[in-house]
């Protein structure tokens, strides 16, 4: 299951998004879905004020030639949309299996430190080990 089908399903459980970003998921990924799932309801309720414009005067319509202008406009707008949506989801899906991530934002020390850390690597070839992370500066 792709991460923000993930959390799509949980804000509709009722899940909370600070418990959800607590739990490791992506704050833009909690974020992005739950405007997307209000903007839905807020689209289906009746008498919604979104988008609606008050003005003491009526816009006129636009001509078919005003139209014809802005149609390509908006279906090249609409494709740039799509390749960055798609864009999008292909860098959830390769971050999807990445160990500790988003684990800066999430560690607290006892000594009351945050952000500080640092994961022991080992190649699994040569079995050089190293060092991973976020010091502080000295």
């Amino acid at each position: 299951m792709k991460v923000t089908k993930h959390v799509e399903q949980l804000l509709r459980q009722g899940r909370k998004r600070k418990e959800l970003i607590e739990l490791g998921f992506p704050k833009r990924v909690v974020t992005r879905v739950y405007r997307k799932l209000k903007e839905e309801k807020t689209i289906s309720q009746p008498g919604s004020q979104k988008g609606k414009v008050e003005l003491n005067s009526h816009p006129q319509p636009a001509t078919p030639v005003e139209m014809a202008s802005v149609l390509p406009k908006l279906g090249s707008l609409e494709d740039k949309i799509q390749q960055l949506e798609s864009r999008v989801e292909d860098m959830e899906t390769r971050l999807d299996g990445t160990p500790a991530l988003g684990l800066k934002n999430r560690f607290k020390c006892e000594c009351g430190a945050s952000g500080f850390i640092a994961l022991h690597l080992q190649c699994t070839k040569c079995g050089r080990e190293t060092w991973w992370g976020w010091f502080p500066e000295q």
